[in-house]
Parts: structure tokens; C-alpha cells; sequence
């Protein structure tokens, strides 16, 4: 097999580079997985409050980073073709939109509670996520401008700040939620509204710390970004919209499918929204594993695009694909026989133990397809193919998995009832199938193009 010593140094490539930034993104759900357990601890109510919470600013926040992550692939091209200085022009660009994105949130905030209220949840809870979500809001400038440096830190074979400071943030947002929730040093007790506080502190002190990194480490010299400043450029910030806007709707059809869910099992009480937190906090642990290789699929394909190296952008694309397939087998046999002590882990609710081991079931059975899915994705981005993707996204959740699942959830089929929660989960199953065949077949075509035509982009 001629090709096989270049499949195994592509694997090799993709793992020391994807490793960090896997490490990084578990770190940051860690933070979801601490939030949950305190708050969890704390009580059904507190729990739900952090669930609702964390049903609305995700979406937001995804959806604004994704667009923010347009800078991954322009500066892989550049740093692929070995232009530095527009490398550090346009990770320049890249933090002007973090910071002008950043408002986004602070707008919609004050209509939340009346949203929630509005979706039939109880008035009290509606204000104590609200109080959860303006912790969040006011963290949201830095953590879009910490994700600009954090892509460009990527993008030019940097990954490794990224992951030492995810974890130092982890440890500061698990001190701030025993401080917050549970009212010790004098703070008042906030309960779970306190996590959303938490977190926010903790956006900033990791962009603080990342501006530093940056800023004094000999890696980025060639590429620094701390000088030359000057007011953002129009065209390339239109550059970075055209591909970025469509990777925010790919990123938000996705995102708000499942955390929509959240909402709309609300009606079902406590105890469900609470199990449907746990199993989405506990699945979205998992996918950080073909989400962190799909980041660094989207740079190493954009590498070798930009060195004018077509055939080679296939051949990673491919072998990235591979590779989120033997990940997505090893996790489906953890999460099939630990799933009660999982559940355990989270709440001593025993209702809620329960509906959360049943629902981890179904999240065994997508992790093909969602491996799958997402590294097709990410092979796309390098591209720069963006576009596509947000459509196929919006047309498999939105058009099929969230319709069927609100139909089985809500009516049932045949002589069964309403399924509730369990409905709405074959519904993302159903979403995720549909959505990883249509985007390989994508990848497919325009990877074959690029060699085909012999242009890289």
C-alpha cells in the first residue's frame, strides 16, 4: 500500500495538533460538567435553573464564536503559503469582530426571563436564569475575543496555550461556583444563577491570561499581533463574514437544536430538564474528542490549500474522517456501561439518574454519525466551503429531526403516547444520520474539484 506511510504521518500530524485542542475543549465542557454537579447538589430546582441557562447562552455563544472561527482557515492559508504578515493582519481583523460580536448578547438579554415565561416556564425559574444568563453576558466580550487569539494561536501550530489555560480556567470557575452557589467568604448564596457568574469572571481572567501569553512568548514573534494596530479594514472584515456567517448558522442550527430541547421539554418538569442536562453536558464531553480533531482537520486542510497542495487537502480530509470513525467506536462501549454511574455523578435525584442513563443510550447510537458529521464539516471549512454546510444543517435538523421529535415527544405514534423527552432525542438521532451523509457527499464533490481543476481554493 504506497500511500499508507502518508496516512499514518497525516494521523500522526493531525493528533499532535488536534491533542490540545481536544484537551482545551474538554476543559471547557468540564466547566459545564462542574456547573451541573454543584448546582445538581444544590438541589432539582438549582439544577434546572443552570440547565435553562445553559439552554439559551450556548446557542448564542456557538453560533457568535463560529463566526469568529473564519479566522482559522484564512490564517492556515496564509501561514500554509508562508505569509506572516498577513497572518498577523488578519488575526488583527479576527479580534476587531470578536469585540464588535460581543455586543450581540447584551442586546437580546433583557427579553430572556419573558421568553422563558412565554415557553411555560414557571415565572420564579424564569428570573433566576435571568440572573444566571447577565453573569454570562458580561463575560461574553472577553471569551469571543479569547477564542479569536486561541484560533490564530491554532492556526499557526500553537495549540498548546489553549489547553494549559483551559484548565486554569477550569479550576477558577470551580472555585468561583463554591464561592457563588453556596454563598461562602461573605457572598451571598445565588445557587445555580451563581455558575453563570462564575463562568463570566472566568471569560476574563482567561483572556487576560492569553493577551499575556501572546504577547511575551517567543512562539509568536514572527506573527505578532500586539502592534501595528489600526482601525478594522471593511473588505476584510467582509472576507471574514462571507465564510464566517455561514459557519455561525451551521454552528446555531446545530447547537440550538439540541439545547432547544431543553426548553421544550420543560413543560415535563424538573426532573426531565435536569436528566436532559446531564445526558447533553455528558455527550458534549464526548464530542469534544471529533470536534477538536474537526479544528484541526479545518487548519491542516487549509495548510496544504494554501501551499497549493490540492491532492494532499483531500488526503487529510479523508484520513481525518477515518479517524473520528475509530474514536467514535472506542467511546460507544464507555458510554453504554457506565452511564448509570454517569447519571450518579451529576444528581442523587433517583428520577433523574434514570431518564438521564436512558437518554445516554440514545447518545451511544449517534456517535458515528455525529463523528462523522463533524470532521466533514471541519475538512469543509478549510475549504473555505461554508455556505453548504449551514444549509444541509438547517434542512436535517430543522426540517426533519426537531418536527419528528416534537411529534413523538408531544403526540406519540401509533397506539403509544407522548414519548416527552425521549421523543425529541430520536428526533437529533434522525437530524444526525441525514446531516453526516449529505455533508460527506459535499466533501466529496469539492474536494475532487479542487484536484480536478488544480486550483486549492
Amino acid at each position: 500500500m504506497p500511500h499508507r506511510p502518508k496516512f499514518l504521518q497525516e494521523i500522526r500530524a493531525l493528533l499532535r495538533l488536534a491533542g490540545p485542542i481536544i484537551l482545551s475543549q474538554i476543559a471547557q465542557v468540564l466547566m459545564g460538567l462542574v456547573d451541573t454537579v454543584m448546582a445538581g447538589h444544590a438541589g432539582a430546582g438549582e439544577l434546572a435553573v443552570v440547565g435553562l441557562g445553559v439552554a439559551l447562552w450556548i446557542p448564542v455563544f456557538i453560533s457568535l464564536m463560529y463566526v469568529v472561527q473564519a479566522v482559522s482557515p484564512v490564517i492556515a492559508h496564509h501561514f500554509g503559503a508562508g505569509d506572516l504578515e498577513a497572518v498577523a493582519r488578519d488575526a488583527r481583523e479576527g479580534i476587531w469582530l470578536a469585540a464588535a460580536l460581543s455586543v450581540v448578547p447584551l442586546l437580546v438579554m433583557p427579553w430572556t426571563p419573558h421568553l422563558l415565561t412565554l415557553a411555560g416556564i414557571a415565572p420564579a425559574l424564569a428570573h433566576r436564569t435571568g440572573v444566571f444568563l447577565w453573569g454570562i453576558c458580561l463575560g461574553m466580550p472577553a471569551a469571543l475575543v479569547y477564542r479569536a487569539l486561541a484560533f490564530y494561536s491554532a492556526s499557526i501550530n500553537h495549540p498548546r496555550p489553549i489547553m494549559v489555560l483551559a484548565f486554569v480556567g477550569l479550576a477558577c470557575n470551580a472555585a468561583l461556583n463554591w464561592v457563588l452557589i453556596y454563598g461562602h467568604l461573605g457572598f451571598p448564596a445565588m445557587g445555580g444563577a451563581g455558575c453563570g457568574w462564575a463562568t463570566g469572571v472566568g471569560m476574563w481572567v482567561a483572556l487576560l491570561l492569553l493577551v499575556a501569553w501572546t504577547a511575551r512568548a517567543s512562539d509568536y514573534k514572527p506573527t505578532y499581533v500586539w502592534r501595528n494596530w489600526t482601525l478594522p479594514h471593511w473588505p476584510a472584515q467582509k472576507r471574514l463574514l462571507r465564510i464566517g456567517l455561514p459557519m455561525g448558522g451551521a454552528g446555531l442550527a446545530e447547537v440550538a437544536a439540541f439545547c432547544s430541547v431543553a426548553v421544550l421539554v420543560g413543560r415535563f418538569g424538573a426532573e426531565q430538564i435536569g436528566a436532559n442536562q446531564i445526558a447533553l453536558n455528558f455527550s458534549s464531553l464526548i464530542f469534544m474528542l471529533p470536534m477538536g480533531l474537526s479544528s484541526a482537520l479545518a487548519i491542516r486542510v487549509g495548510h496544504s490549500l494554501g501551499a497549493r497542495d490540492p491532492r494532499g487537502a483531500r488526503r487529510i480530509a479523508w484520513t481525518g474522517i477515518a479517524l473520528g470513525l475509530v474514536i467514535a467506536g472506542l467511546a460507544i462501549g464507555p458510554i453504554v456501561g457506565l452511564r448509570h454511574a454517569v447519571a450518579a455523578l451529576y444528581t442523587a435525584d433517583a428520577t433523574v439518574r434514570v431518564i438521564a442513563a436512558d437518554l445516554l443510550l440514545f447518545a451511544a447510537c449517534w456517535q458515528f454519525f455525529d463523528a462523522t458529521q463533524v470532521c466533514a464539516m471541519g475538512a469543509l471549512r478549510g475549504y473555505k466551503v461554508t455556505l453548504l454546510p449551514m444549509v444541509l444543517m438547517g434542512v436535517a435538523f430543522w426540517a426533519f429531526g426537531i418536527p419528528v421529535g416534537w411529534w413523538l415527544a408531544y403526540r406519540g405514534f401509533g397506539d403509544h403516547g407522548p414519548l416527552e423527552v425521549y421523543g425529541f432525542w430520536v428526533g437529533l438521532v434522525i437530524g444526525l444520520v441525514l446531516v453526516s451523509i449529505a455533508l460527506v457527499a459535499a466533501l466529496r464533490k469539492i474536494a475532487n474539484e479542487a484536484v480536478g481543476s488544480g486550483h486549492p481554493t
